[in-house]
């Protein structure tokens, strides 16, 4: 209503008029007030677990068929491999029910996926180090009950010895044109690749009989996504490397015919002068962070072209780690403020929204985080982070979003 009509009224009707304009005025106050602490407090931390050293990335599937997300970790430091059972939203905020499903060392990163199509959910690890394998963990219960899936002796472990001597980084399930699945793995420094292990065309039960075939020469694979980049129907791999003449942020193409055999087609995306490490993509759009003090938005403007922005990390946070979109203009942002040699002692999770200065998600300093998942734990509707952190044994951890949408 105009200022100018209110003037105009008299008595009582003017005085009922102002008090709607305060209470509404209060209202949109209190509402932006609500809004702001909302961003710029530190979220509530929830431990999953934080009983062994080096968590190293995390990774989500429904191990025991009731509709919420499980997640597998490897531990670098203790070298095992551990599988934690959601319990729900009533006790999400406790430790999760676990099991140990491998040994091995120096493990990198963990992927839920079938081995031997019964159905049922194992887990692969990729080894660096020294082992520089790829281990299988094959869970053997009678039923895929919560109670045989935390049974240890249920789980056996073995290598994938047609990849033995690389010093594996990550996994990720590729779909093939025709419905099948294979698997895509990375690896760092002396003869790394990106290399896909493609099931035989007879059916077989033994992913032993699966066969590689190098598609990339690389020098540090920090992470691989897959998914349809040019609309065809089929997955495509987009990956970020790190170091040597190899280092960018690009996606390899899956031919229409023949994939174990015909050519993958790189389209080069950016960050070729940087050291890129995770991604957060899409077909359109695609996040990475640095090691220089800043992190690229690429979003697609034609065909294999992309307009780069680049923006700031956090102040005296050189090192980027992690990165996700939480909202369309919400950013949430992991680091590694623990290998600073500057030694500045800043958190290691921020968050960024559109217009605003950088916000502290976690006050921990001198942190060495992970890749992160986004996914409503609480039944709130709105997305938590699940991650990890390796220096200050936070362990495998959830961040409760206090309402960003």
């Amino acid at each position: 209503m105009a200022i100018a009509s209110v003037l105009r009224m008299t008595g009582r009707k003017r005085s009922c008029i102002c008090f709607l304009l305060i209470i509404g005025l209060l209202a949109t106050i209190q509402a932006t007030l609500v809004s702001t602490a909302k961003a710029e407090e530190p979220w509530k931390r929830h431990a999953i677990d934080n009983t062994l050293q080096g968590a190293d990335g995390v990774k989500l599937g429904d191990f025991d068929g009731d509709g919420l997300q499980d997640v597998v970790t490897g531990w670098e430091e203790s070298g095992v491999v551990r599988l934690y059972l959601n319990p729900g939203v009533t006790t999400a905020t406790k430790p999760w029910p676990s099991v140990t499903v491998g040994i091995g060392k120096s493990p990198e990163d963990a992927l839920p996926f079938d081995v031997d199509g019964d159905g049922q959910l194992d887990v692969i690890s990729c080894h660096e180090g020294r082992l520089k394998q790829v281990l299988v963990h094959r869970f053997d219960g009678s039923s895929v009950s919560k109670q045989e899936l935390l049974k240890q002796s249920n789980w056996k472990t073995s290598p994938l010895s047609i990849l033995d001597g690389q010093q594996w980084m990550f996994a990720s399930t590729v779909l093939l044109r025709g419905g099948k699945s294979a698997l895509v793995f990375g690896s760092k420094n002396s003869n790394a690749t990106l290399t896909i292990l493609f099931p035989p065309t007879q059916h077989s039960d033994q992913i032993e009989d699966w066969q590689p075939r190098t598609l990339r020469a690389c020098g540090w694979i920090m992470s691989i996504q897959t998914m349809d980049m040019d609309d065809d129907s089929d997955n495509d791999i987009v990956f970020s490397d790190r170091t040597s003449k190899h280092r960018c942020v690009a996606w390899l193409e899956q031919p229409d015919e023949n994939p174990e055999t015909a050519s993958w087609t790189e389209h080069t995306i950016g960050a070729t002068g940087t050291d890129p490490l995770f991604i957060d993509a899409a077909p359109d759009r695609v996040l990475v962070t640095t090691r220089q003090k800043k992190f690229f938005d690429f979003k697609k403007s034609g065909y294999d072209k992309w307009d780069a922005t680049s923006h700031a990390n956090p102040a005296d946070v050189p090192f980027g780690k992690a990165i996700r979109l939480l909202t369309p203009d919400t950013i949430i942002f992991t680091a590694n403020t623990h290998a600073d040699s500057a030694n500045t002692k800043q958190p290691g999770m921020w968050l960024k929204q559109s217009g605003k200065d950088w916000q502290v998600v976690d006050p921990t300093n001198e942190c060495k985080f992970d890749r992160m998942e986004l996914i409503d734990l609480d039944g709130d509707g709105d997305l938590d982070v699940m991650t990890c952190e390796e220096r200050q044994s936070l362990g495998v951890v959830w961040y409760e979003n206090p309402g960003i949408k």
